[in-house]
């Protein structure tokens, strides 16, 4: 009997030092430790954190950066064709808003190297963060790339679009969510 005893506790302390080992391994390469996020992160839900590491350089990306205006959040990644693609649009009218409402690309399960080409290729300004593992796009339910998330000021979520976005479409749902034309 105390053999069984024995052999449960090799397996348990084999679990907690192969949890200790898979957690080193996350921090030493940037993985979803370092991505944060708390609310009801559906529809009509409110997002209350979120912080991401930048997508260049060491700096983090807070919410409460952003908590007093509109957000609008776009998922990305270079294995996406029509993230890259609406990419430039997104541009143009983070452009036009001037300010009056924030955006934040997400490289989502991307190569961050790929992902920093890719902005730079796009000609995007707007802030910029990594997610390497994909955590808060799953928490978001994310069902497709690229998606968007429309944050209201404090927090509610207003929809979330899968698909791709033209300038006009994007234009028409900030109006449609936030009421802010471009």
């Amino acid at each position: 009997m105390s053999r069984g005893v024995g052999a449960r506790r090799a397996v348990a302390w084999g679990s907690v030092v192969l949890g200790a080992l898979l957690t080193a391994s996350l921090l030493a390469r940037g993985g979803s430790s370092e991505v944060g996020y708390a609310g009801d992160l559906r529809v009509g839900g409110v997002l209350r954190e979120l912080r991401l590491p930048t997508l260049e350089g060491d700096g983090i990306v807070d919410y409460a950066a952003y908590a007093e205006r509109p957000l609008v959040i776009n998922f990305f990644a270079s294995w996406c064709p029509s993230c890259v693609a609406e990419m430039p649009d997104f541009e143009t009218v983070h452009r036009r808003l001037r300010g009056r409402v924030a955006f934040l690309g997400i490289s989502q399960s991307d190569a961050r190297a790929a992902s920093i080409d890719l902005v730079r290729r796009t000609g995007v300004t707007y802030d910029t963060a990594f997610d390497a593992q994909g955590a808060f796009f799953s928490a978001l339910g994310g069902a497709g790339m690229p998606t968007t998330v429309f944050v209201r000021p404090g927090g509610e979520i207003a929809d979330v679009w899968v698909g791709p976005l033209n300038d006009d479409a994007l234009a028409a749902l900030i109006a449609e969510h936030f009421g802010v034309t471009a």
